[in-house]
Order: C-alpha cells, then structure tokens, then sequence
C-alpha cells in the first residue's frame, strides 16, 4: 500500500489498536495458527507480493490495528484469487 506515513498514523490511531502480540493472537483466533513473530515485522517492513501490513511505531512497540489485518487479508486474497 502506497500510504504516506502520516496517513497510517491517523488511520491506525482511530482504529482497534493491536500490539504485535495482539495482532498474532487475533490472527491464531480466526486460522487456528499464530504466525511467528518475525513473520509479523516481516509483512510490515517487507510486505508479501506487493502488500504490507500497516504498523505504526510508539516508542519501541509496533502498532497495528484489526482494521489494518483486514485490509491485509483482504488484498493479499485480491492478488492471491484474482
């Protein structure tokens, strides 16, 4: 996603937040299997085919929100499935 950095902020700060943590366990709740931490900075930093997973950085912690997996979910399934 070609989100300017301030955009993401104001995105993510007005949705669920989710630490890291969180984020893996929402993820094992609805697939049963809790990705692996760096598999998570991964998808922020590095993204998968294309698509990233919004984060945001307070201090030392990553930032996401339910929203933002979602959005990730949803476009991965996009390039994935046509």
């Amino acid at each position: 996603m070609g989100m300017s950095p301030e955009t993401a902020v104001s995105r993510i700060l007005t949705e669920d937040i989710l630490t890291i943590t969180d984020a893996r366990k929402e993820i094992a709740s609805i697939t049963g299997q809790r990705p692996d931490l760096s598999t998570m900075t991964r998808w922020i930093h590095r993204g998968v085919g294309g698509t990233k997973l919004e984060a945001i950085r307070i201090g030392r912690q990553l930032i996401t929100s339910r929203q933002a997996i979602t959005r990730f979910i949803k476009e991965r399934t996009a390039r994935s499935i046509g």
